[in-house]
């Protein structure tokens, strides 16, 4: 789906556009401690990748998150601002990549907003079982792009999602940054 990969660094810059406010946030080294903490024996990494690019995503610094559980992501932030984080794994899965998948979403909403961990497997739960019901939906209304989509507004100009297709699955944080 590399759609998605190329629509998400205009996404983070029309959020960045639109958003005059913007939630207390981890900054960018915060946010990557805290998500070491928080991911534990996952062994989550952050590396700074070599990126070719003209224009899009100008002045955001890009880190690529590498996991030990399969779970590939990207980390976007302007100087030290926490800009926005994409967590994504390939489908199918086999349970315990799905429970690791669960606990990235869980430590990034833990590690950027500095929600309560009981806060952020909440929403997670809560979004999670909405977007396998508007995925199946889709797949039963026989919709031409299969996915079931789910956002919700954190407040402060911070944006969550979840995208499902039949082939993966994408966890995104936005901020107004």
């Amino acid at each position: 789906m590399s759609w998605i990969r190329n629509l998400i660094p205009v996404l983070v810059l029309a959020a960045g556009a639109a958003a005059p406010a913007c939630a207390q946030t981890a900054g960018c080294a915060g946010f990557k401690e805290a998500m070491v903490r928080a991911a534990g024996d996952l062994k989550p990494e952050f590396i700074k990748p070599l990126v070719v690019s003209r224009g899009a995503g100008a002045g955001l610094d890009n880190f690529d998150l590498v996991t030990r559980a399969r779970i590939d992501g990207v980390l976007r932030c302007k100087a030290d601002a926490f800009v926005g984080f994409e967590a994504k794994i390939t489908m199918p899965a086999d349970g315990p990549l799905l429970a690791n998948f669960d606990r990235v979403q869980e430590a990034a909403l833990v590690s950027a907003l500095k929600w309560a961990p009981s806060r952020a497997e909440a929403t997670t739960r809560r979004m999670a079982s909405d977007a396998a019901e508007y995925l199946r939906g889709s797949q039963e209304r026989g919709d031409v792009f299969v996915s079931g989509k789910v956002e919700e507004h954190a407040g402060g100009g911070v944006d969550i999602g979840l995208l499902w297709t039949l082939t993966e699955r994408n966890f995104i944080i936005l901020t107004g940054q």
